[in-house]
C-alpha cells in the first residue's frame, strides 16, 4: 500500500490518525527513510495526540511489523 494525503487512516492497533502529510526530502535535500508524517489520536477524552513517522508504505518500523503501522479505514483492524 502506498500511502498518500487526504486518505484516512487507522493504525493497525485501531487508532484514529489524522493530519497526514508526505515530505519526502530533508531540508538538505537528501530523501528520508520515513517520509509520511501525522499524528495518532492516543485518547479522545481528553483529546490526546502522539506525533508518528512511516515509510511511503506505511510501516513504523522498517523491519519489523508495528501496531503503529497505517492500514485504509476499510481494513481490519488487528494487532
Amino acid at each position: 500500500m502506498k500511502i498518500e494525503e487526504r486518505v484516512q487512516y487507522k493504525t493497525r492497533s485501531g487508532k484514529r490518525v489524522i493530519g497526514v502529510h508526505i515530505v519526502k526530502k530533508n531540508s538538505f535535500g537528501a530523501e528520508v527513510t520515513f517520509p509520511v508524517k501525522g499524528s495518532i489520536v492516543v485518547s479522545e477524552k481528553p483529546y490526546r495526540l502522539r506525533y508518528q513517522i512511516w515509510t511511503i508504505d506505511g510501516k513504523a518500523e522498517v523491519f519489523s511489523d508495528h501496531k503503529d503501522d497505517l492500514i485504509d479505514t476499510w481494513e481490519n483492524c488487528t494487532i
